[in-house]
């Protein structure tokens, strides 16, 4: 009998996830939302920024508190905000305090995350991102310390790692780039999933679009990315139609991703304790389990949400040359003007959690200490030009792959 083609099973993959989705009914995890948004948060502190070589001081909650770079408005919406207030002008060494924060609670599969904001960060330099991150990250250093990762199996979770970016593009970019990046060494996304998304695959490569982390070797710098095509999903744009919401839904039939222009949030999202995102439409970026495992790849996750300041990727030549180079002639170039630093704030209505009962959320139980991610981690100062030997490709990688990743995916093939 002919085979079908590759068209007619993407549709069938699409068919099958919705008809499971429709037959879960989502529950109310977590509410996070006003004064209590920063109780379900713990703030990484950090000096450094090891992975991703950012201009920053990730600070302690008290000290965020005590310079006005986190708190709740009269609104009742949350700030997370860079300090645009110091002057380091002439100061080469100098690092803009700013703000990392890492759940309290892992997100399971079988979860559905909603994210509501009128204002997510923006500038010339600037690398704001919501992601998810495997435990196993914010592990990473414990194992290391107590010379732990020799028996980390190969086939384990915590040898592969794993990283849901939800928000994330840097400088004056106006479209948003959903990924995976995963230590798993079969992750794709198969391009005839096109057809089942809006956003664009940006990273294809033939039939698929890698979603597997492999520097060592060359064969991947960015995971597999979708680009958004709706107009306002960042920068200006979005804070001049009063923002949107951002989802992310991770079930054993794959992970979606959605974003929704302040007029067109669908009706259920904010309103209902129990959304049905089988009636929101195509998704922005859909990664069937069918190219990358929800399960076997996917651990769970810590939510992250932060805003870096140049580093390996806003920092990286020709990325800021992009939307910046009539601004400035590099990236470190900026960072001592507190000026440029005004938009570089999240405007945050809440962040919701729902699950559909498959598994329990569990906490991770612990300070805020480093994990990385595709979007940094840690934090430091010094100039992001400083690993221009590295090249390029090497650049992205350390860009939007943290080093935890990249070393533990190293382990998952010894």
């Amino acid at each position: 009998m002919p085979m079908p083609s590759p068209l007619t099973l993407s549709f069938a993959i699409l068919a099958a996830f919705l008809s499971t989705s429709r037959a879960s009914t989502f529950q109310l995890s977590q509410d996070l939302s006003g004064n209590n948004f920063f109780q379900g948060f713990k703030f990484n502190e950090s000096a450094i920024d090891f992975n991703n070589f950012g201009n920053v001081h990730f600070l302690s909650q008290s000290d965020a508190q005590a310079k006005n770079l986190s708190y709740v408005d009269s609104s009742g919406k949350v700030i997370l905000r860079v300090d645009n207030t110091t002057n380091g002008v002439n100061d080469p060494t100098f690092g803009r305090d700013t703000i990392y924060l890492e759940s309290n609670e892992l997100m399971n599969i079988g979860s559905l995350l909603i994210f509501d904001a009128d204002h997510i960060p923006f500038g010339c330099s600037v690398w704001p991102s919501l992601f998810t991150v495997c435990l196993v990250l914010f592990l990473h250093r414990v194992f290391s310390s107590f010379n732990l990762l020799p028996h980390i199996t190969a086939r384990s979770s915590v040898a592969t790692g794993s990283e849901i970016d939800i928000i994330e593009n840097v400088n004056l970019a106006t479209d948003n780039r959903y990924s995976l990046h995963v230590g798993n060494d079969s992750c794709v996304q198969p391009t005839s999933v096109s057809s089942n998304q809006t956003a664009t695959i940006s990273t294809a490569d033939g039939d698929i679009s890698n979603c597997t982390v492999t520097p060592i070797t060359g064969q991947n710098t960015v995971g597999c990315v979708s680009t958004e095509t709706k107009t306002g999903s960042l920068g200006s744009a979005f804070a001049s139609q009063g923002g949107g919401v951002y989802g992310m839904l991770w079930t054993t039939d794959g992970i979606a991703m959605w974003y929704f222009p302040r007029g067109s949030v669908p009706s259920d999202i904010g309103t209902s304790n129990s959304p049905d995102p089988t009636t929101w439409g195509k998704a922005s970026a859909w990664y069937p389990a069918s190219g990358c495992s929800p399960t076997a790849v996917f651990g769970p996750q810590i939510i992250t949400l932060y805003i870096d300041i140049c580093g390996a990727f806003a920092g990286e030549s020709s990325v800021f040359s992009q939307t910046c180079g009539s601004v400035a002639p590099n990236c470190s170039s900026m960072v001592g003007d507190p000026a440029n630093y005004n938009d570089a704030y999240w405007s945050i209505n809440y962040l919701r959690v729902y699950t559909d009962g498959t598994s329990n959320a569990s906490s991770t139980n612990g300070s805020g200490s480093g994990t990385g991610s595709g979007s940094g981690s840690g934090s430091g100062s010094g100039s992001s030009g400083s690993n221009s030997a590295i090249g390029l490709a090497g650049l992205k990688e350390f860009a939007l792959v943290p080093t935890a990743i990249i070393f533990l995916g190293f382990l998952a093939t010894l």
